[in-house]
């Protein structure tokens, strides 16, 4: 179990209000992994001394429900009266943050700057406009990798790139043999872990029909390999299944700065993928792992390679340094900046010590 440094808020005397602004609350309700990354992120403020409210746009694109909750949003800043608004996404939640009354903050996270996401085409083009519109008008904006900050129209060097943090404390490295037992995996056959999107468009985006080919190569050396396919699993549950595997395979098209190879380094499990988003980053040094192009040969052979071995990774050591409370810390920073804050946040305790021991 790892030894956390405690922090304490940022400035002595000063606990910011911040308003959050996202659409992912009602979409919990239909896929309970949603917005995940946020919650995470907004507990780990609170423990920096943040005061966080929420405000939830909802997923409906009708011109009636925008501008009510538009209405609604800017009634809650005057009743809240925050120091700031933190909009956690682009397209329209970007832009009803940006026009909230009181200064903003963007966090762009993929689908909000990149193309490739599963809406319309229209929808797409107007998705993209609509968040580089608002940042236009932000006091500070967060991309969660650099190809996300590159994707921008302009104000790319207002851009600060913070990826979403791990939590290390629920993503451990821990026995594969009792995690198999728990989900009734078979305890010898090799696993490939596969995080499918929630409906088939995601599905085709996280590149499952490319993961079944390359499986087909893989089995060419091993025979018995198996790909688990997973969707709509609790995120608590996620790091039974990462210590259950023997490798991640990411074939996105498009990520911002996907949430599974972080948590699945965490847990020391290698990864094979494309090198989409902030991978590439994300496997630097990591061993075994490996990067691929997009295409069934290459990812096949990888696969088999570490399936042959079933080694885990030296993948925790890697993203120790994204833990929550640290990228708290640099969110913390934004604000302020935002909020002409000067003063450094002080750490108490020991600094964070890795258990990498499976």
């Amino acid at each position: 179990m790892d030894d956390f440094s405690k922090t304490i808020p940022f400035s002595e005397g000063f606990s910011p209000h911040v308003l959050v602004v996202s659409n992912h609350f009602e979409a919990q309700k239909e896929l309970p992994s949603a917005g995940t990354f946020i919650d995470s992120q907004i507990a780990s403020l609170r423990r920096a001394g943040v005061e966080i409210h929420t405000f939830d746009v909802g997923t409906s694109h009708a011109s009636f429900t925008i501008i009510h909750k538009w209405l609604e949003l800017r009634k809650q800043v005057r009743c809240l009266n925050p120091d700031l608004v933190h909009g956690q996404y682009g397209t329209l939640v970007g832009l009803m943050a940006t026009l909230a009354g009181r200064p903003a903050v963007l966090s762009f996270c993929g689908g909000d700057l990149l193309p490739g996401s599963p809406a319309s085409a229209m929808r797409r083009r107007l998705g993209v406009l609509f968040s580089n519109l608002a940042a236009l008008r932000a006091r500070a904006l967060i991309c969660k990798s650099a190809e996300l900050r590159q994707a921008l129209w302009w104000r790319q060097s207002h851009a600060e790139v913070i990826p979403n943090g791990v939590d290390l404390a629920c993503f451990t490295p821990g026995p594969q043999d009792e995690a198999r037992k728990e989900l009734g995996w078979d305890l010898q056959r090799p696993i490939v872990l596969f995080v499918s999107g929630g409906d088939p468009i995601r599905k085709g985006l996280k590149g499952l029909d490319l993961a079944e080919a390359a499986l087909q190569v893989t089995r060419i050396r091993v025979p018995d390999a198996d790909l688990q396919v997973i969707s709509h699993v609790k995120h608590t549950q996620m790091p039974l299944y990462y210590r259950a595997a023997d490798v991640l395979l990411c074939a996105s098209k498009r990520e911002g700065s996907p949430n599974v190879v972080k948590e699945a380094l965490a847990c020391n499990l290698p990864v094979v993928s494309t090198p989409v988003g902030d991978v590439p980053e994300r496997l630097a040094g990591v061993h075994p792992s490996a990067l691929v192009p997009r295409e069934p040969q290459a990812m096949g052979e990888a696969l088999a390679h570490i399936l042959l071995k079933r080694l885990r990774s030296n993948g925790r050591e890697h993203v120790a340094h994204l833990s929550l409370d640290q990228v708290a810390q640099r969110v913390l920073a934004v604000y302020r900046k935002v909020l002409g804050i000067h003063d450094e946040p002080k750490h108490i305790g020991e600094p964070l010590s890795l258990d990498t021991t499976a």
